[in-house]
């Protein structure tokens, strides 16, 4: 379960699940986790090979993830109005960066970022 909300966070990260050739709601769970699986690969293999990370430092950067969405989990369970749960949502994702900066560095965060966003490009111009 903790690797498919890490996955599931990951794809988040940049733009919506709405990018990808096929609507995310049409793909069966076994699809959507293919998809999973090979987004967080190429993510890592960025990470490691193009921003070398440690092994440490990637797993660092899979708890952030972790806590980060089950944090947005229990927000949105929990939170009262719209409002608030953007306000939480807010506060936790300025950590979560924060937490991100001091793992990977500023200037390495933001290039992953740059990468995500890119990728993210690409699939919607292949979107059919």
């Amino acid at each position: 379960m903790k690797k498919y909300v890490l996955l599931l966070g990951l794809l988040l990260m940049g733009s919506g699940l709405s990018l990808f050739a096929q609507k995310w709601s049409d793909l069966t769970d076994e699809e959507k986790m293919m998809k999973l699986e090979s987004f967080r690969d190429d993510n890592q293999n960025y990470l490691k090979n193009t921003l070398k990370m440690t092994e440490d430092q990637l797993a660092d950067i899979d708890n952030v993830n972790i806590c980060y969405l089950s944090t947005l989990d229990r927000i949105d369970r929990y939170a009262k109005t719209d409002a608030d749960k953007e306000k939480y949502a807010k506060a936790v994702t300025a950590a979560r960066s924060a937490q991100l900066d001091a793992i990977m560095g500023v200037e390495k965060r933001k290039q992953f970022a740059k990468y995500v966003e890119e990728k993210l490009k690409k699939a919607k111009g292949t979107k059919k």
